[in-house]
């Protein structure tokens, strides 16, 4: 497995994303979310996204140097649109939006609509706790993410629905839960079909909803359709679907 200094992954991810026209402020923001995910241990929301971003922005899904727009504002709370930009430069601003709030108000909570995938929500979470703050960020979906399968049975009908929480401690590092409500997160079974391996038991059902180790029947081949994420609790899945 070939391994890159982080300056040097940087460096061409920053190229990728001007050579596909993304303004320097949002390349170096969304470039450098992508690495923390990596140097986190979470190679599932890393540069392993790039391709797919890329992908995203030609067919004009993702649409950088929009800005943002506030739709509804109050001392402690605010509505924003994200107007379709890279997820990661709208949720970082959303949640420093949020901190602002409760530095002055004690409380701030900031909903975001039509964004794109953020990447690892810990991170945002952790802006909080950075600050002496407790952060908690959930995430839903718009319809293009649907991954996961009900409890019993086995068409895809949800997001995966990630949650992270974020508590300081001091001089010390925070505590940070980051999970998602499906037994693994979709870049999880990604990162596994790139290399190659099998998959654990219990993360994942083929179109026919059988039990599959193998990561290709999430995202169908051969002319099958895809498969599904299961939910977390295993045997009582119902109380993790939703």
């Amino acid at each position: 497995m070939p391994v890159f200094d982080v300056q040097r992954l940087k460096e061409i991810a920053l190229s990728i994303f001007r050579s596909a026209g993304v303004p320097e402020d949002e390349a170096e923001t969304v470039s450098q979310a992508l690495i923390n995910a990596n140097l986190a241990g979470h190679d599932s929301h890393g540069v392993i996204r790039i391709p797919q971003y890329i992908e995203a922005l030609l067919k004009g899904m993702i649409k950088p140097g929009e800005g943002i727009e506030i739709l509804h504002e109050t001392p402690t709370t605010a509505v924003i649109d994200g107007k379709w930009g890279f997820g990661q430069v709208v949720a970082s601003k959303a949640m420093r939006m949020a901190i602002d709030k409760a530095g002055e108000n004690h409380l701030g909570a900031v909903a975001v609509q039509r964004s794109n995938h953020v990447g690892r929500i810990g991170d945002y979470a952790e802006m909080a706790a950075r600050e002496g703050m407790i952060g908690m960020v959930t995430v839903n979906n718009h319809g293009a993410g649907l991954l996961v399968a009900p409890w019993g049975g086995r068409e895809r009908r949800l997001s995966t629905n990630p949650i992270s929480f974020a508590i300081p401690r001091g001089e010390d590092e925070p505590i940070v839960l980051d999970i998602t409500t499906s037994v693994a997160a979709e870049g999880k079974v990604r990162v596994k079909r790139n290399r190659g391996e099998k998959l654990p038991e219990g993360w994942i059902i083929d179109h026919e909803g059988k039990p599959s180790t193998d990561p290709n029947d999430l995202y169908g081949r051969e002319g099958k359709p895809p498969g599904a994420l299961l939910p977390m609790g295993g045997r009582v899945g119902y109380k993790g679907f939703g």
